[in-house]
């Protein structure tokens, strides 16, 4: 197998299920369809917390959001960039939008890491699923079969597993701590509607199943594909790798309520997309080529 590299920011999801063009209403279990909306200043995606707060990655940014068709403002300079148990800036950005508020749920976010094996589901606005295709590198290994990504972008949700991916080792490269899911075309870690991020999801929601219910777990930060991948294509054994929002839920419940008297700083940067490359330890007897990962723009 490949090895995976750093690849692009993550858009609306792409699944494999029937032509790709479903899941455009909110799924039967609705964890939150309605609370992921659109950024109009990116065409990306960020979700509503509740009580007027919006979370999203922060190369997303701050800024307007469509919820179901309604732009709501954001509040200039109410905005913080999440920080990192060790200090360090997260790819994660927590702002405010003006009143009227909308009319939605506030949601539930997970305490602990969504173990491996729970079941996700995705939401995002991100490119759509093209033509079929299929990828047959260099030197002796498998071929890997996809999709190429469409022209157009829709909000869609998708489903599939945490899964091991080593996403300690993208860490670094994101700047934030992350869960991820592969895109299998088979086995047990293939799910119903299974799913892929890709550019446009950036900012949207991983809800994961708590044994009763789905809670927001992750916000999509980015995909990993191969080195020598063809552009906008999504195969299977790429991934999609999400914030672990457990570790990140205590500094959002001390922003969001309004602190007395202090003001909001919104001053976060996005940071620059650094690449790296990783060998694939998990399958040690296949050939190897590189998974990258990027932001999912």
């Amino acid at each position: 197998m490949l090895p995976l590299a750093i690849a692009t920011a993550a858009s609306g999801v792409i699944i494999a299920s029937g032509d790709g063009s479903g899941n455009v209403t909110a799924p039967g279990s609705d964890p939150g369809w309605h609370n992921v909306g659109l950024s109009n200043a990116s065409g990306l995606s960020a979700v509503y917390l509740g009580n007027g707060w919006v979370l999203s990655a922060n190369h997303v940014g701050p800024g307007d959001v469509w919820f179901d068709g309604v732009l709501y403002p954001a509040i200039p300079g109410v905005s913080v960039q999440l920080s990192n148990p060790d200090t360090s800036l997260a790819d994660l950005v927590l702002f405010r939008i003006a009143e009227p508020l909308p009319a939605l749920p506030a949601l539930s976010i997970r305490t602990t890491p969504p173990p491996l094996t729970t079941s996700l589901i995705l939401i995002g606005n991100g490119r759509d699923r093209g033509a079929a295709t299929n990828w047959d590198p260099p030197g002796p290994g498998p071929t890997y079969n996809g999709w190429f990504w469409g022209a157009g972008a829709t909000k869609r949700w998708g489903t599939n597993f945490v899964e091991d991916i080593d996403v300690e080792l993208y860490e670094p490269s994101f700047g934030t701590q992350l869960f991820g899911s592969e895109f299998d075309q088979s086995g047990p870690g293939h799910s119903t509607h299974e799913a892929q991020g890709a550019v446009g999801d950036s900012g949207g929601a991983v809800f994961a199943w708590n044994g009763s219910s789905y809670e927001l777990a992750g916000i999509l930060i980015g995909i990993l594909s191969y080195a020598e991948q063809p552009d906008e294509t999504a195969l299977y054994t790429n991934a999609t790798v999400a914030a672990d929002l457990s570790v990140y839920r205590n500094e959002i419940v001390d922003w969001m309520p309004e602190p007395s008297g202090a003001g909001w700083a919104g001053a976060a940067l996005v940071a620059a997309l650094a690449r790296v490359r990783r060998r694939r330890i998990n399958a040690p007897s296949s050939p190897g080529s590189r998974r990258t990962s990027d932001r999912a723009r």
